[in-house]
């Protein structure tokens, strides 16, 4: 889970959610109020975490997979990604290039 780099207290699960899709560079700090910034190593895992669903959609038309199993799959990989993402947020008090 992600540590604040001011105050080194741990951030929630449903916290690191919240924050993550506010779509925001910056993010406040519950514990103290200091802004924090996802790390560019951080932002890179994620978004990779992100495509994990799209992806999977030209291997269903190759497999010539039905449409109830795809959309099952979909909806088991957006929940993963959901459950995942949080424990790869890396937090850092100064904002980082995108590359």
């Amino acid at each position: 889970m992600p540590t604040c780099q001011n105050c080194r207290k741990k951030w929630s699960w449903f916290d690191s959610i919240k924050k993550l899709f506010t779509f925001r560079k910056s993010m406040k700090c519950n514990h103290c109020g200091e802004i924090q910034y996802q790390s560019s190593s951080s932002r890179n895992k994620t978004s990779l975490f992100v495509l994990l669903p799209i992806i999977t959609i030209p291997f269903s038309v190759m497999f010539d997979l039905s449409l109830n199993f795809v959309l099952l799959l979909e909806l088991i990989l957006i929940l993963v990604v959901l459950f995942v993402i949080p424990l790869f947020l890396k937090l850092t008090d100064k904002e980082e290039p995108l590359w």
